[in-house]
C-alpha cells in the first residue's frame, strides 16, 4: 500500500505541478516581455535602479519574515486536526511580520543618509527620491509571501502563481506602456511598479479566507510554552537559513552598485542575464510547492522510504523540465542579443557564467527542502553563513576589478560548493540522494536535442526584419529541440510520473 500511496500522492502533485507550469510559463513570457520592453524604452541607470529596487524589497522581506512563512507551512500540517492551534499559528505568522516590518521601517529612515552614502555618486539622487517607498514594497513582498505559501499549503499552488507570474506581470507592463508612450512619468512607473502588489495581496487574502479552518484567533494560550519554544526555536534557525541562502542568491545583484563603478547601469546588464537564469528555476517553482507539502506529510508520518521515494522522484521531474530550458536558452542566445538593444553584449557571457552555478543548484534536488523537514536546518544554516562570508569576499575582491563578470563567477564558485556539500550530507544523514541512473537517461535524451540546436543553420536573414529574424529564428530552433528532447524522453522513460501523466493525457484528451 505505501508504493501505491506514494504514486497516488506524485499523482496529485504532478498534476498540481503541471498546472502551476502553465501558469508560471505564462508568466515566463510575460517576464520576457517584460524585460525587452524595459531595455527599448527605460534608460540603463535608470533600469538598474528599478531591478534593484525590487532586489532590496524581496531580500528585506524575506530577512523581516523571521522565518515565519516556513513555520507557517510546516505547522500548519503538524496542527492539521485542531482548529483553534491552527488559526493561532495563522495569527501569530501574520501577525508579527507587520510589527516587525514597522520597527525596521522607522530604523531605517532614521539612517536614510549614510545608507545613501554607500551608493555611487550618480545614483544617490534616484535612490534619494524613492528612498521612502522602500518600507511600503517591502510589506507587500512579505503578505505576497507569507499568503501565497499559505495558499501552497492548501494545494492552490496554481492560484497563487497566477498571482505573482500573471496579473503582476500585465498590469508591470501596462505600466511601461504608459512610460514609453509618455502618459506617466518615470516616477509614476516607480511607484506605480510598488503599489501594484497591492492587487494580488488582496486577492490572496480573501481567497485564502474561503479555505478551510482559516481564521484568527486571541486565546494565545491554545498553544502550550513548550509548542511556543519549539516553534520559536524553528522559526529562528529558519529565518538565519533563509537570510543567508537568500543573500548568496541576492548579494552579487545586490552590491554591484556598490562595488562596480557604474553603479545602476552595470547592474542593468547583469539584471537581463540573471533574468534569463531565472527561465531555469521555472521548474522549481513550479514544482517544489506541491512536492514539498507532500514531502512535509512523508516525514510527520515517519514514513521514510516514502519520503526517499518522493525525493529521488521529485529531483528527476524537476531536472527533465530545466534541461528543456536549459537547451532552449543555450541554442537561442544569440537570438536574444538580437532582441535587445546595443550596449547588453555582456549578457551571454555573464549568463554562461552563472549557468553552471545553477544547473548544480537545480541538479542537486530539493536538498534545502529536506535538510528544513528533518531538523537539519542548523547544519544548512551554519554552511550558509560560512559561504557566505567568502562570497562577500569574492565580491568586494573580484568586482572591483572585473565588474559583473567578478560577480558572477563570484556566484558561481559559491553556489556549487554549497550544493556539494548540502547533497553529501543529504546522503550520509538520510541516505537519499537526488540522482539514479534515470539521471544519466535525462542528459542521454538532451545531447541529440542539444546537437540538433546548436548546429541546425540560421534559414532566415537579417535583411527582412531586425525583430522578425531572432523570433522565427528562435520558433523553428525550440521547436526542433522540443521534438526531439520529447521523443528522446518517451523513448527511454526516465519518469514515471511523466508516463502516467502522458497517458493519463491520451486517455482523457486533456491536460489535467
Amino acid at each position: 500500500m505505501s508504493g501505491f500511496s506514494t504514486f497516488v500522492h506524485m499523482g496529485i502533485v504532478f498534476r498540481q505541478s503541471v498546472k502551476n507550469s502553465i501558469v508560471t510559463a505564462l508568466g515566463a513570457i510575460l517576464g520576457a516581455a517584460i524585460i525587452w520592453l524595459s531595455t527599448k524604452y527605460i534608460g540603463k541607470r535608470e533600469l538598474g535602479f528599478l531591478g534593484n529596487f525590487t532586489n532590496y524589497a524581496v531580500s528585506l522581506s524575506q530577512i523581516l519574515l523571521l522565518g515565519l512563512n516556513s513555520t507557517l507551512v510546516v505547522y500548519i500540517h503538524r496542527f492539521a486536526d485542531d482548529v483553534k492551534r491552527k488559526r493561532l499559528l495563522i495569527t501569530w505568522c501574520l501577525l508579527l511580520p507587520g510589527v516587525i516590518a514597522a520597527v525596521a521601517g522607522i530604523v531605517y529612515m532614521l539612517a536614510r543618509q549614510w545608507i545613501l552614502n554607500h551608493f555611487q555618486p550618480a545614483d544617490q539622487p534616484l535612490m534619494a527620491q524613492y528612498f521612502v517607498w522602500l518600507p511600503v514594497f517591502t510589506l507587500l513582498f512579505i503578505y505576497l509571501v507569507l499568503l501565497e505559501q499559505y495558499l501552497g499549503s492548501q494545494m492552490k499552488v496554481a492560484i497563487s502563481a497566477f498571482m505573482r507570474e500573471v496579473v503582476l506581470r500585465v498590469a508591470s507592463i501596462a505600466l511601461i506602456l504608459l512610460f514609453a508612450f509618455g502618459y506617466v512619468g518615470f516616477s509614476t512607473l516607480v511607484i506605480g511598479t510598488v503599489l501594484v502588489y497591492l492587487l494580488p495581496v488582496f486577492i490572496m487574502l480573501l481567497l485564502a479566507t474561503r479555505t478551510r479552518d482559516f481564521g484568527f484567533s486571541r486565546h494565545i494560550t491554545d498553544l502550550t510554552k513548550s509548542e511556543y519554544r519549539e516553534m520559536v526555536h524553528f522559526s529562528w534557525y529558519h529565518f538565519l537559513l533563509t537570510a543567508s541562502v537568500l543573500l548568496i542568491g541576492y548579494m552579487d545583484a545586490l552590491l554591484l552598485p556598490f562595488y562596480d563603478h557604474q553603479g545602476f547601469s552595470a547592474v542593468a546588464v547583469y539584471r537581463v542575464a540573471v533574468f534569463l537564469i531565472s527561465f531555469l528555476q521555472l521548474p522549481l517553482k513550479a514544482l517544489i510547492p506541491a512536492s514539498f507539502t507532500v514531502l512535509a506529510k512523508a516525514f510527520a508520518e515517519n514514513d521514510l522510504p516514502k519520503a526517499a521515494d518522493l525525493f529521488l522522484r521529485s529531483s528527476v521531474n524537476i531536472f527533465i523540465a530545466t534541461v528543456a530550458i536549459a537547451l532552449l536558452l543555450c541554442c537561442n542566445l544569440s537570438n536574444v542579443v538580437l532582441l535587445i538593444k546595443d550596449g547588453y553584449d555582456d549578457i551571454v557571457p555573464v549568463f554562461l557564467i552563472l549557468f553552471i552555478g545553477n544547473m548544480v543548484n537545480i541538479a542537486t534536488g530539493m536538498n534545502d527542502q529536506v535538510l528544513s523537514i528533518a531538523n537539519y536546518y542548523k547544519f544548512n544554516f551554519y554552511l550558509s553563513i560560512s559561504l557566505l562570508v567568502v562570497l562577500f569576499i569574492l565580491i568586494r575582491t573580484l568586482v572591483p576589478d572585473y565588474g559583473i563578470f567578478g560577480a558572477a563567477w563570484s556566484t558561481t564558485a559559491t553556489i556549487v560548493v554549497f550544493n556539494t556539500v548540502k547533497c553529501i550530507f543529504v546522503w550520509r544523514k538520510l541516505r537519499m540522494l537526488p540522482f539514479s541512473r534515470k539521471t544519466l537517461l535525462v542528459v542521454a535524451a538532451a545531447l541529440p536535442a542539444l546537437a540538433a540546436g546548436y548546429f541546425l543553420p540560421h534559414f532566415f536573414t537579417r535583411q527582412a526584419h531586425t525583430y522578425l529574424y531572432p523570433v522565427f529564428d528562435t520558433v523553428l530552433r525550440s521547436s526542433v529541440i522540443v521534438v526531439i528532447y520529447t521523443v528522446m524522453l518517451v523513448w527511454l522513460k526516465p519518469s514515471k510520473d511523466l508516463e502516467s501523466y502522458l497517458l493519463s493525457i491520451r486517455q482523457n484528451k486533456r491536460l489535467f
